[in-house]
């Protein structure tokens, strides 16, 4: 269905008109005709005859089938016969209103009906209808269910979500390939397309986007405990949305009425250590005859994962899970390197000998063809530790004449931790350093040396703040609806990296230049660095000196909206009225940023602020056309309505795009409903994709398994095209009358994706030298041999955006790759979702079971248009083939006992050829809510992953053995959470 929770009435809904009900005594007698069949179907029809408003979730009324009623009744009376045999209820909130409700579900569901006084629907710009697109709506009880903390983690675990990218447990492990996660925030990802490609609104208002490039929205910043529910719109959607919305929309709708309080306490951690957490939430309102306020706070901390609490991830050295040893030549001691002149590639030839203090070495110490290895995943942290505290208040007001106002403001503050790698790298000794020693009578050597004890990891620590605001006002004129709001939101994000090698103070302790004046190092007083020996023998004052390299930056991004919409009637026609909603929107997009660092030189590099910003305007329509409805309908012909809408949008700078989209809804009978749906979606360029100041800095790259020092170019690029996308869906939901409580949904779906853009050589960065699809993006040099490329290379280190110019050579260098931004790859993404829900009586109690499945036929990739195309089915750091969960519920009394299964299937090495196995695990959990003395307090246990099974063994080369983007190393989670609601 297109939206989960509905309020129909005869003027709000089927006439799409938002001014009051006419005032009507509910015991009135009036005559009714409703047919037998899904209740669903039935209530619109019942709202229509008895001009009542009735607010119920659709998920409560999913898969129940309602008897005929026909005859003479009160409204009252109709309704109790409606309801009859449903397992429902109803209860009267004020005049003409009624919330339906399940005496067996919990309290929380009840209350959260009330709270919708008209349907957002997402996927339409209209109240009350279905959508011709899949939609799938998660609440906070579906959170508790699931076990999980919060709305960000729950959608983060979606079939149709993909957390190889913005997530923040994707982002340290090499699996996500865009790298532009720089703050671990919490995105989404809807079918792989990208996390710039997932439209996130809240209350179907625009939020500032965060990450590298202000180009993704961090979910995480929404307090959960504020949120009514999401809708997740599973397709393109730019004709109604605009920019962004090409891989789907989420819509967080939050509370707007809660006339109680709630108070939640949740405490957890792994069975295996780590990722301890605490949550704490507080959510009160209360309602007034003409208005209502809410508010709430909410704490989360989550503790960090370390490397050596999980043995894939403990060691690089893969062998003992039967992979390969993929540490690194990067150690200490370290290890002579040899260059070769033409392609710049180094290779080991001597090892520095172990466990001695590096003084007294002879040239025979050296050990030829042998090569000492260090660790690199050691001292890492591959989940963050996170701290959260988010503040939300929203409040409504009922004005003259009809209209409401209403207004939301939101605030969060997010801050984390994280270890990551120690820095590596070549070291340039000659025989200026009183240690130097050749084991073939050089006056030079380069050494390949890990700063791991010396230094520790690098450590990187980061601030989120987010504030949020909107302001809207509604009523009606003349039986049109018109909507207009303001809303507005900025995000702050400062990350800092520190413990990281100063190159030029390192070249100062090694001798190679002479004593830097504005330091208090002194060569003559705290000695030279040796890296031939045990690293515990390093000063204090050396490692201060030599590790007091650091870099920070700072983002804003700031989005600021106005919107104006009417919707209303045009002419009846056989099923219905054609309903037409038109509107503008207005934007301003702002993306800020500034930094420092001190990675070399004498003294730190400030990043000059930049400021990039631009004006959207839009223009949109869409049109209802129901032809067959519950009026009209014949056998074999029960609904039959289509949908049209288009959007117009101009981006300064970039142009303009007009996208069209076209709906069908088909029942052909009342316990079926067909629907399909096609449009184009385009996503312009950020801001900074576009406006990113040219810079540079060295790498060591993979060639042909040795090492070769690049350069690496970054930046915007101001050509860039809008990305396009074309999208089909098509699907049926079957809620059959000979079986109720049943619900199955399925459907089709494909987007062909064009123009994206990226970094294809950030995306496989480990293997860029080695991948032919990446070749236009590479310029091998031999600035040794080559005066020309001697040149070239010497230019680009004297460039100003050379972040680390002084570390080599010019004549080291041997490669050049261009990383900066393009429009480059093509995708096409084509599969099947399946879902289903059943609800029956079992014993004393009452079970539902639900699931869903989604099935990948098609994940093709081309990088240019010169590349071949990529079949990315089953490889790993790509989208699964099958991802799913199913579950079941039982209930009894105050007892719930759950049981949660989820499967991701395996795939294949494209590397090495090995396959990956499939991963499945169960989730538990039980939960008990008092009465008595204890009424109102609730108290769960949840388990993920019951049997703590450990993800599928995937050989990567970075050295972590599991596929990060589709498993996660976290094991066994328990938790222990507490509700009371006053």
């Amino acid at each position: 269905m297109g939206h989960r929770f509905t309020s129909t009435a005869l003027a709000a809904l089927m006439m799409g008109v938002t001014t009051p009900v006419a005032a009507q005594s509910v015991d009135a007698v009036r005559a009714f005709s409703i047919g037998a069949g899904p209740l669903e179907r039935s209530l619109p029809v019942f709202a229509q005859q008895s001009g009542l408003q009735i607010l119920y979730p659709s998920a409560l009324v999913a898969g129940r089938q309602s008897p005929a009623v026909t005859g003479d009744f009160t409204a009252e009376a109709a309704l109790a016969q409606l309801l009859r045999g449903t397992g429902l209820t109803y209860r009267q909130s004020r005049p003409n209103v009624f919330v339906l409700v399940d005496p067996s579900a919990r309290a929380e569901a009840e209350a959260e009906a009330t709270q919708l006084e008209e349907v957002v629907v997402t996927g339409s710009y209209f109240r009350g209808v279905d959508s011709p697109s899949p939609v799938t709506v998660l609440t906070q009880d579906d959170v508790a269910r699931q076990g999980r903390a919060t709305v960000a983690e729950t959608l983060a675990a979606l079939p149709q979500n993909f957390t190889g990218a913005a997530y923040e447990g994707s982002a340290n492990t090499g699996a996500d390939r865009s790298a532009r996660n720089s703050g671990a925030a919490t995105g989404l990802n809807l079918r792989g397309l990208g996390a710039d490609a997932t439209l996130v609104l809240v209350n179907g208002r625009r939020i500032a986007g965060t990450g590298l490039s202000g180009d993704f929205a961090d979910v995480s910043n929404i307090p959960s405990s504020a949120i009514a529910r999401v809708d997740v719109l599973l397709d393109g959607a730019s004709a109604l949305y605009g920019a962004d919305a090409v891989g789907g929309v989420v819509n967080i709708i939050l509370k707007s009425q809660f006339d109680q309080a709630e108070s939640r306490l949740r405490v957890g951690g792994t069975s295996d250590g780590g990722a301890e957490e605490v949550l704490v939430s507080h959510v009160g309102g209360f309602n007034w005859s003409s208005g209502s306020l809410v508010a709430a706070y909410e704490f989360h901390d989550r503790g960090e994962l370390r490397s050596e609490d999980r043995r894939v991830t403990s060691s690089a050295d893969l062998r003992p899970l039967g992979g390969s040893d993929w540490r690194l030549v990067y150690s200490a001691p370290g290890n002579l390197m040899a260059q070769d002149s033409v392609t710049g590639s180094y290779r080991p030839i001597f090892a520095i000998p172990r466990d001695q203090d590096g003084t007294g070495l002879t040239p025979a110490d050296f050990r030829a063809n042998e090569v000492n290895l260090t660790n690199q995943n050691q001292g890492q942290w591959f989940l963050p530790h996170q701290r959260r505290h988010s503040l939300f208040a929203a409040a409504r007001q009922n004005l003259p004449f009809g209209f409401s106002l209403d207004g939301d403001i939101r605030y969060t503050e997010r801050n984390h931790t994280l270890q990551t790698p120690a820095d590596t790298g070549i070291v340039a000794i000659t025989s200026a350093n009183p240690h130097f020693v050749s084991p073939v009578g050089a006056t030079r050597h380069d050494i390949a040396y890990s700063w791991i004890d010396e230094l520790g990891p690098a450590l990187s620590e980061g601030r989120t703040r987010s504030v949020s605001g909107a302001l809207g006002l509604n009523g009606a004129i003349r039986d049109w609806n018109l909507s207009a709001y303001v809303s507005g939101g900025r995000e702050f994000s400062s990350r800092t990296l520190s413990n990281r090698v100063q190159t030029t103070f390192l070249q100062e302790a090694l001798g190679s230049r002479a004593d830097i004046p504005t330091t208090t190092f002194r060569t003559a007083v705290d000695g030279f660095f040796n890296p031939y020996g045990d690293p515990a023998n390093t000063s204090a004052a050396m490692r201060a000196h030599i590790g007091s390299g650091y870099s920070w930056t700072d983002h804003t991004t700031t989005v600021a909206s106005a919107n104006l919409k009417a919707d209303g009637s045009l002419l009846e026609l056989a099923g219905g009225p054609l309903r037409m909603a038109v509107g503008v929107d207005l934007r301003r997009e702002r993306f800020e940023t500034e930094g420092e660092n001190f990675l070399s030189g004498v003294a730190p590099r400030i990043v000059a602020p930049l400021v990039y910003e631009r004006d959207v305007s839009a223009a949109f329509v869409e049109f209802r056309a129901p032809f067959v409805s519950a009026a009209n309908a014949r056998p074999g012909l029960e609904r039959l309505e289509f949908s049209l809408a288009a959007r117009i949008e101009d981006h300064e700078g970039v142009g303009q795009s007009t996208n069209p989209k076209v709906g069908l809804l088909y029942s052909p009978t009342p316990d079926l409903l067909l629907r399909a749906s096609h449009g184009t979606s385009f996503r312009a360029p950020a801001l900074r994709e576009l406006f990113t100041a040219y810079a540079l800095g060295p790498t060591f790259l993979n060639r042909g398994g040795v090492n070769v020092l690049a350069v690496v170019q970054y930046g915007g690029n101001p050509d860039l095209r809008p990305e396009t996308a074309a999208s089909t869906t098509a699907g049926f939901v079957w809620t059959p009358a000979a079986l109720s409580g049943v619900r199955l949904e399925g459907g089709w779906f494909r987007t062909r994706f064009e123009d994206r853009i990226g970094n294809p050589v950030l995306e496989n960065l480990t293997n860029v030298l080695n991948d032919p699809a990446l070749s236009p993006f590479v310029r091998f040099v031999s600035p040794a041999t080559n005066a020309e490329d001697r040149a070239l290379v010497q230019s680009l280190l004297d460039h100003p955006g050379n972040f680390n110019p002084t570390v080599m050579p010019v004549t080291a260098y041997g490669v050049i790759v261009d990383n900066r931004f393009v429009n480059a790859a093509a995708v096409e993404v084509e599969g099947l979702d399946l879902s289903a829900r059943y609800r029956f009586d079992l014993g004393a109690g009452q079970m539902s079971v639900d699931g869903s499945i989604t099935h990948l036929l098609t994940n093709d990739r081309q990088i240019t248009d010169a590349s071949p195309n990529e079949d990315l089915l089953g490889d790993p750091h790509f989208p699964a083939r099958w991802r799913g969960r199913i579950g079941g519920q039982w209930l009894r009394g105050p007892l719930t006992v759950g049981l949660i299964a989820n499967y991701v299937s395996g795939g294949r090495d494209p590397v090495g050829g090995r396959s990956i196995d499939d991963w499945a695990t169960f989730d538990g959990q039980v939960r008990y809510d008092f009465r008595g003395w204890g009424d109102g307090l609730s108290l769960s246990l949840n388990v993920l992953n019951l049997a703590n099974s450990e993800p599928p063994f995937y050989d990567a080369s970075r050295g972590i053995g599991y596929d990060a983007a589709n498993t996660n190393a976290l094991g066994r989670q328990i938790s222990l959470q507490l509700v009371k609601r006053w």
